[in-house]
């Protein structure tokens, strides 16, 4: 998933074991509309899977996004990482569970890696979740998140089932990044002229 902010569009990376080059996996990659499946057991506190993970950390970063799916690396392992500054600390989920509570009636903004340019605003998720998943050495853990941070596991969770944001609002629209920046101007202008006559 990309952040909220225009910071998406500054390029995108792929960190797969497999292609070992920094470019995400686009929408048109069939990977992307496939059911994940679970890591092996034998994976767990291998080396592969931690140079696995660290190359998707990296691939996150470098695209300025705040989560990404083994599927977006090309490897199609029920795996995702996540990390938003005040929101959700860094996560590995490997496997995850996710029950989802109450209704799906929160619209929110999302973007996506793999689908670079387009956003929408109008994105229903559930306000909270609780996800039953396993670290890197396999340890079982459960937390419950709600907020952003729920949104992040819900869109990261539909990569693993081959899903996109875009199934879910038929509408989005093309994001221009200096419309935005300009829009984003604007607004901070008028609040300031606001303060300044009160």
């Amino acid at each position: 998933m990309s952040q909220v902010d225009e910071s998406y569009s500054h390029g995108v990376g792929r960190a797969s074991v497999v292609t070992g080059s920094r470019v995400t996996l686009q929408i048109e990659a069939s990977v992307l509309r496939m059911v994940a499946r679970p890591v092996p057991e034998a994976m767990f506190g291998s080396e592969t899977l931690r140079h696995l993970v660290e190359e998707m950390w990296i691939c996150m970063v470098e695209a300025g996004g705040v989560g990404i799916a083994a599927p977006q690396v090309g490897i199609s392992w029920r795996l995702f990482v996540a990390s938003a500054r005040d929101y959700l600390p860094s996560t590995v989920f490997i496997n995850p569970e996710v029950e989802l509570i109450g209704d799906a009636t929160v619209l929110g903004e999302e973007g996506c890696l793999s689908i670079p340019g387009w956003r929408s605003s109008k994105v229903p998720r559930h306000e909270k979740v609780r996800v039953s998943y396993r670290d890197m050495d396999g340890v079982a853990r459960t937390e419950g998140y709600e907020g952003i941070a729920a949104r992040i596991i819900q869109h990261e969770l539909d990569h693993l089932n081959g899903r996109l944001f875009i199934d879910l609002d038929e509408h989005p629209i093309a994001d221009n990044p200096p419309r935005r920046r300009a829009r984003i101007a604007m607004a901070e202008m008028e609040r300031r002229l606001q303060g300044e006559g009160g």
